[in-house]
């Protein structure tokens, strides 16, 4: 009995070496294939997109801007130019996010089918794995960039907005600078007719002289009133004079109110530009705190 029960031991030992070994073998097989389908799925993976670099901020690009010799127009179209490619790009990565949550639920659905048979193809479990972690991080990577391209339209829009109230503001400026040299042109003109005036008038004394000398009383009575009507025009000289100097300070007055008006809404922008960089934090708020371009 001893005998056999040694025998019966040493059979059920050898027999528990060859399952050992044999289970040994398959998983150094099955490690094998699973290396070699990591290698392909590495292969597969899309490459990582590159963060994009962040831009200036709105205020220093349009400060940058203005410091150019380049024309305000210029500069208004290509602002408009990048807002469209903006929502071009923003158009591709929402197309390629839907085309990686499609890839995420066949590969899970790949991951269910291959879980089952988990003793038949072990590696394609771990593939389908690395499939599914890699689908995950290209899909975050391209909510990323669309998050990235929305901020950048925003931001974008913002500068321009403020290119075409610049461009406003200086036509304004420009229509009352028209307006100041013509009430200046219209003094000027009646300051040349003041002293043409002063000139007829000395010429009409001389002429009275010569008249009383030539002609006596009669011809002096003639000049005279060829005087008086000579005065009315002079005091008609002032008044225009008077007028043309009221109608420019009327002109500078209005160009202060302007002014005043253009302060008081360069006030309210920069407070609205305060509080939006409020909301969205510190860090995207540098460059909003920095004094506005002067205006000319």
């Amino acid at each position: 009995k001893a005998k056999a029960k040694g025998k019966a031991k040493g059979r059920a030992k050898g027999k528990g070496k060859g399952k050992a070994k044999g289970k040994g073998k398959a998983k150094a097989k099955a490690k094998a294939i699973t290396e070699e389908d990591e290698e392909g799925a590495e292969e597969a993976a899309p490459p990582k997109a590159k963060a994009k670099a962040k831009g200036l901020g709105i205020k220093a690009q349009v400060m940058k801007d203005f410091d150019t010799d380049r024309n305000i127009d210029e500069v208004v179209d290509e602002a408009r130019n990048s807002v469209s490619e903006i929502e071009a790009s923003i158009v591709v990565a929402e197309s390629e996010e839907k085309k990686l949550s499609k890839e995420v639920e066949e590969a899970k659905k790949a991951l269910q089918q291959t879980s089952a048979r988990v003793d038949e193809a072990t590696n394609k479990e771990t593939v389908a794995l690395e499939k599914l972690k890699a689908a995950h991080a290209a899909r975050a990577q391209a909510a990323e960039a669309t998050q990235q391209a929305r901020e950048q339209r925003t931001e974008t829009a913002k500068t321009l907005k403020i290119l075409e109230l610049e461009v406003q503001g200086r036509a304004k400026l420009a229509e009352l600078e028209e307006a100041r040299k013509a009430a200046q042109e219209a003094s000027e003109a009646a300051k040349k007719a003041m002293e043409d005036a002063k000139q007829k008038e000395k010429e009409m004394a001389q002429a009275v002289k010569d008249a009383f000398k030539d002609q006596g009383a009669q011809a002096s009575l003639a000049i005279k009133d060829a005087a008086d009507e000579d005065a009315k025009g002079k005091e008609e000289a002032k008044q225009k004079k008077a007028s043309d100097k009221q109608a420019e300070r009327a002109v500078i007055a209005e160009l202060g109110e302007l002014e005043k008006a253009r302060i008081v809404r360069e006030k309210e922008r920069q407070q609205r530009l305060r509080e939006a960089a409020g909301m969205k934090g510190r860090g995207r708020g540098r460059g909003f705190g920095q004094a506005a371009p002067k205006r000319l």
